[in-house]
């Protein structure tokens, strides 16, 4: 916002010497945007969704980055040819109305883990407070610290299921590598029923015909 107030400024006298100025807001512009806000679309979206929608959510966020990056570059040309100066006082005005946006609805996740996270989201809906209030109040929990509060909050029911679900695939797969372990080591032992019908991986002669053959 600073560096496009510079810019515009510069330009406003319709001076060469003066408007050199504008330089230094392009630059200071790019230096402070490269350093604080570009990277944000990509690292921001992935910290504040739960794996659920994590890759949804990136997806969208890359999306309409992108898709204004381009209609920026498309209609600043035109802005320029038309309002001169006015085209920096434009984004100078849009940079300031996401100041209290971020304020009010963004909350801080720096120096949290994502179940952290989790939690500050869980505690604003359960409490009824803002997110950003309930980062505010959320202590900096250490990792025996995290059960109890998910427990408090109700996520410890989604990490009961998760972790039974991953029981069950465990005992599943213990289950499937004895069963091949056992079928391998039988080598070409035949498994007869009770209809007299050999199977498995012996040869699969029926016991009858065994008898006529003997």
């Amino acid at each position: 916002m600073v560096s496009m107030t510079i810019a515009f400024a510069c330009l406003i006298p319709d001076d060469e010497q003066i408007a050199k100025g504008a330089v230094v807001g392009f630059f200071t512009y790019i230096i402070s945007f490269g350093a604080t806000w570009l990277p944000l679309p990509w690292l921001y979206p992935a910290e504040v969704n739960p794996n659920k929608t994590r890759a949804k959510a990136n997806a969208v966020s890359t999306c309409t980055n992108w898709l204004f990056n381009f209609m920026v570059v498309m209609i600043v040309p035109v802005m320029v040819s038309s309002i001169g100066w006015g085209t920096y006082l434009f984004f100078a005005v849009c940079n300031a109305c996401f100041i209290p946006i971020i304020y009010f609805f963004y909350p801080e996740t720096a120096r949290r883990s994502l179940e952290e996270i989790d939690i500050i989201f869980a505690m604003g809906f359960v409490e009824n407070m803002s997110y950003v209030k309930a980062a505010e109040q959320l202590p900096q929990l250490q990792p025996e610290d995290i059960e109890g509060y998910a427990v408090r909050y109700g996520l410890i029911d989604t990490i009961s299921r998760t972790s039974a679900g991953r029981k069950a695939r465990d005992e599943e797969e213990k289950a499937l590598e004895t069963q091949t372990d056992g079928n391998s080591s039988g080598g070409n032992e035949t498994v007869v029923n009770e209809h007299g019908v050999g199977s498995g991986f012996g040869d699969g002669v029926n016991t009858s015909e065994k008898a006529r053959r003997d």
